[in-house]
């Protein structure tokens, strides 16, 4: 990822050559990533286990079919070899956790939002931070994964169609979030009646064509609103001719208004809105 990168766990002499080369006898070792302003990581895969978390702003992570904007209270799991991209909003200190073979055999090997605990959160700062005895550190390390478990309320907020014709229809959407083409529209594109667009649409995605460019809509906004654009102009940005009509999508979809979702202490009070 970076090249600024502060890695920590067992210590060794000189920089890895690749990331997890410094776990060295331990379970894991993380790497931390400052964003300043608005970025990205092109898809890559590691031979490592990966968790991927932050400690402010928000990321947004695609791996396979799945799409998720993550908050700081949570994190997403990425076994070894799993493709993925990465982007954060302004000001997000992202952090990467990379895990022996075989560390945390409780996490699947799929990829999957991990409800990031606060003690959790702190056990990995402090893994990162703190030289400690080699014992004490692998019993640090121990708790810390043993406290990692799929969150039971995350959702992935967008799942892409398989089928070709109604992916293509996935990546028209994206391609271009402020337009408002009609579910016809798109049937007469890909060559399907609206209605046989409408029931495979929603068997593959569980969401309607219009359903899922809503629930598209408020992911894409995350990333800016997280780095202080104003709502009105980011609803703006994304096709809205009202900022009100925005809200009450980003309500329908994350239970919250914007000014609720990104308020201090939000994940305190808001950890089980599904995102």
């Amino acid at each position: 990822m970076d090249a600024a990168i502060r890695a920590t766990g067992a210590v060794a002499p000189r920089p890895p050559a690749h990331p997890g080369d410094r776990i060295r006898g331990f379970l894991f070792t993380t790497e931390r990533h400052t964003a300043h302003r608005t970025r990205s990581w092109a898809e890559a895969r590691h031979a490592r286990d990966e968790l991927v978390w932050s400690t402010s702003g928000v990321m947004r992570v695609a791996a396979g079919d799945q799409l998720w904007t993550v908050p700081a209270h949570r994190a997403v799991w990425l076994p070894a070899g799993q493709p993925h991209a990465i982007e954060v909003s302004a000001d997000t200190v992202l952090h990467a956790t990379y895990f022996a073979r075989g560390a945390a055999p409780q996490l699947p090997r799929g990829p999957v939002v991990v409800e990031l605990l606060p003690a959790v959160r702190e056990l990995l700062l402090l893994n990162t931070a703190s030289p400690l005895p080699p014992a004490t550190r692998m019993r640090l390390q121990e708790l810390a994964i043993e406290l990692l478990v799929p969150a039971p309320t995350a959702q992935v907020d967008l799942r892409m169609p398989e089928t070709p014709r109604l992916r293509h229809v996935a990546e028209g959407v994206l391609a271009d979030l402020a337009a408002a083409d009609s579910t016809a529209a798109w049937a007469d594109r890909v060559g399907l009646p609206a209605r046989e667009l409408s029931r495979a649409f929603a068997a593959e995605t569980g969401l309607s064509v219009t359903q899922w460019r809503i629930r598209a809509r408020v992911r894409a906004s995350l990333v800016p609103l997280g780095s202080g654009q104003p709502v009105v102009a980011t609803a703006r940005t994304l096709g809205y001719a009202s900022a009100s009509t925005f809200i009450a999508h980003f309500r329908s979809v994350l239970g919250v208004t914007p000014a609720a979702y990104f308020a201090p202490g939000r994940d305190k009070k808001h950890h089980n809105v599904a995102t």
